[in-house]
């Protein structure tokens, strides 16, 4: 915990700098949410169902409440940079590891944070915005696991729409998985902001840690199993795309507390593997500054 400390305060001291360098802002937030969802898998990462949980760092990425936080730096000119993290409730060092030491059981020990650092330039062409983004992941005690990944985004109105692109293979993805989005933010009454989010993927079938191969040993998997990370299971084979999420939310701050209350509807799709995910309701309390 203390390097993880040491390493937020170094973000926010660096992007405070810059805000008052010249005309930009600089805005920050801490977060408790009830459960970590990634990108609305919220059951299994693997071929079947049901997932084994955190505890044998499967999905959710925490099942029990978990603090986030992060900061953002935009400048009037279109530019922005970003740093959010987040608590998981498994070692993404212990999983990695796996890869090759399929000895290795325990995926408790060393938990990791996760931490994404984007940037990039927001355009306007009339009505019609523009992102042009990258974003870094690096996961404290992690391995195999950090990557970058592009984001190309437009918006009209209440509506925007997004495709993130990884660039190399991890254990949670393949080189060439794309993630669309097409969202809806509207304001209601009593300061209510609505949101909707629709998510798809499309998938690079084979990867390193991910596809129909246990890379490592060179062996194909048999009839009916898939490669996910450290070994073959029984269960989906790899599909090329599939819808993954459609996420309901609303938000309202508490007062002039600088508290905002936060509840959100997940409606799962589907993993990689084809494997339906569970649909969850998760609430959030922040802290904004």
């Amino acid at each position: 915990m203390k390097m993880k400390a040491i390493t937020s305060a170094a973000i926010l001291s660096l992007l405070a700098g810059a805000a008052l360098a010249d005309d930009a802002t600089l805005t920050g937030h801490v977060d408790l949410t009830s459960k970590y969802i990634l990108r609305g898998i919220s059951s299994t990462y693997g071929p079947s169902k049901p997932g084994t949980g955190n505890a044998n760092a499967d999905a959710p990425e925490s099942e029990h409440p978990v603090l986030q936080w992060g900061a953002d730096w935009t400048h009037p000119d279109g530019f922005y940079a970003g740093y959010w993290a987040s608590q998981i409730n498994y070692s993404y060092r212990q999983l990695g590891k796996s890869y090759a030491d399929r000895s290795i059981t325990d995926f408790q020990h060393d938990k990791s944070v996760e931490n994404d650092f984007y940037g990039g330039y927001n355009g306007k062409l009339g009505e019609v915005g523009y992102t042009l983004g990258l974003t870094g992941y690096y996961y404290l005690n992690g391995t195999n696991s950090n990557a970058f990944e592009t984001k190309l985004g437009i918006s009209y109105g209440p509506f925007s729409a997004a495709a993130q692109t990884l660039l190399k293979d991890v254990i949670w993805g393949n080189k060439g998985d794309t993630y669309w989005t097409l969202n809806y933010t509207q304001p209601l009454p009593a300061d209510i902001t609505f949101t909707a989010s629709l998510g798809y993927y499309t998938y690079k079938k084979e990867g390193r840690y991910l596809g129909s191969t246990d890379t490592f040993a060179g062996l194909a998997c048999g009839a009916g199993t898939s490669f996910l990370v450290n070994g073959c299971f029984a269960g989906g084979t790899p599909k090329s795309s599939g819808f993954r999420h459609l996420v309901i939310g609303f938000t309202q701050p508490i007062g002039n507390s600088g508290f905002t209350w936060g509840l959100q509807g997940l409606i799962g799709g589907d993993n990689r593997f084809g494997v339906s995910q569970d649909s969850r309701v998760s609430g959030t309390l922040s802290y904004g500054f």
